[in-house]
């Protein structure tokens, strides 16, 4: 495929004389002998708005004139592969920037020295749930990470925020609720800048695992053919590749067919095809391994794995610094009675806030 970062045809002003005045082999004044259209005309395509030939002014390349930067074509290639989410109609949790959630939380150190966020607001009881977790999804955004990984290997890995994760109702109680949670999609692309790249594979994230699909193996969707098409599940934001109720995990113990512990059941994920978030239209990109922000953004201060730092500022404000887990302690108690019984069925009722993406294995040679 192209990756159209280099140059673009378009209508410059200048030759490749340097005098600004037209292209010699038409005369029609809209370039340079290249016809890459720089936006001022030089010989290079570099659009350095000067009109010579070795390129040192102010064009943009994109042959309008207008001096805006040229087009990176990471960006390019992680709006082009950016997801297709579907949540369910009735989702009540949904995404947002961390932005919108920050001034909700303050960051605390744990016994490690480690940073974690919670809420400023109490929970009284790990069912609680704050405004805020609802989330908003007019502003959100898709925190894109291209991460080339040697060998002509590079893994896009689109990473959603939610302020909130809504657990399992079993028994009249709701099982594995946390504050913060965190899912991606990641699309493996093989090739390099000059050759161009193809897609080989993609892996979504559902909860502490996921999985890997080939691109063209026909086991999931894509919109306009790049595209892949994911189904969000409602409440716990798990990833899948088709709609409908997806079991993952068993809690409790049987022995005979017969349960011996406080619970025993499956925990489902219910997807659906309710509504659709075409993240490619909220891409904020990074690159990983230079640890850059791409079109202007800025690499986020979170995203370090230096968790004792304290930051700049005041270090309980959560912008201020790396953050090692997302959200409030887990609080293992039932029916008011401070015991942990995560030995005997698996899971809290309210779990640690997850990790971030820094964490996570996304980053290994792996595609994950």
């Amino acid at each position: 495929m192209d990756t159209a970062g280099a140059s673009e045809t378009g209508d410059g002003d200048g030759d490749a004389s340097g005098d600004g005045d037209g292209d010699p082999a038409t005369g029609d004044g809209d370039g340079d002998p290249t016809g890459d259209g720089d936006g001022d005309g030089d010989a290079t395509g570099d659009g350095d708005g000067d009109g010579d030939a070795t390129g040192d002014g102010d064009g943009d390349g994109d042959g309008d004139g207008d001096g805006d930067p040229l087009i990176d074509h990471r960006i390019e290639l992680l709006e082009l592969y950016a997801p297709r989410i579907y949540f369910p109609n009735n989702e009540p949790y949904l995404p947002s920037t961390v932005d919108f959630a920050f001034p909700h939380l303050e960051r605390f150190e744990d016994g490690e020295n480690r940073h974690w966020v919670r809420t400023l607001d109490g929970l009284d009881s790990p069912s609680d749930t704050l405004a805020f977790f609802a989330g908003d999804l007019d502003t959100a955004v898709t925190y894109a990470f291209w991460a080339d990984k040697g060998g002509d290997v590079v893994d896009l890995v689109y990473w959603i925020y939610f302020p909130y994760n809504r657990g399992k109702e079993i028994v009249d109680t709701v099982w594995g609720n946390h504050v913060g949670d965190w899912e991606h999609v990641s699309v493996r692309l093989l090739g390099n800048v000059d050759d161009g790249f193809t897609p080989s594979q993609m892996y979504v994230s559902a909860h502490s695992f996921g999985g890997a699909y080939d691109w063209d193996g026909g086991e999931f969707e894509r919109v306009d053919g790049t595209h892949p098409v994911v189904y969000e599940a409602w409440g716990s934001h798990g990833f899948w590749v088709q709609p409908g109720n997806h079991a993952y995990m068993s809690i409790g113990e049987e022995v005979f067919g017969v349960c011996v512990t406080l619970v025993c059941a499956e925990l489902v994920d219910e997807t659906s095809a309710g509504f659709a978030w075409d993240t490619w239209d909220s891409v904020v990109g990074f690159d990983f391994f230079e640890q850059v922000g791409l079109g202007g953004a800025s690499w986020p201060v979170w995203m370090s794995d230096a968790f004792a730092e304290p930051g700049p500022g005041d270090p309980s404000v959560p912008g201020q610094g790396p953050i090692y887990r997302w959200g409030n302690p887990e609080d293992c108690s039932v029916l008011g009675i401070p015991i942990d019984i995560t030995d005997l069925i698996g899971v809290c009722r309210l779990e640690d806030g997850p990790t971030g993406p820094i964490s996570k294995g996304t980053w290994g040679p792996e595609l994950q």
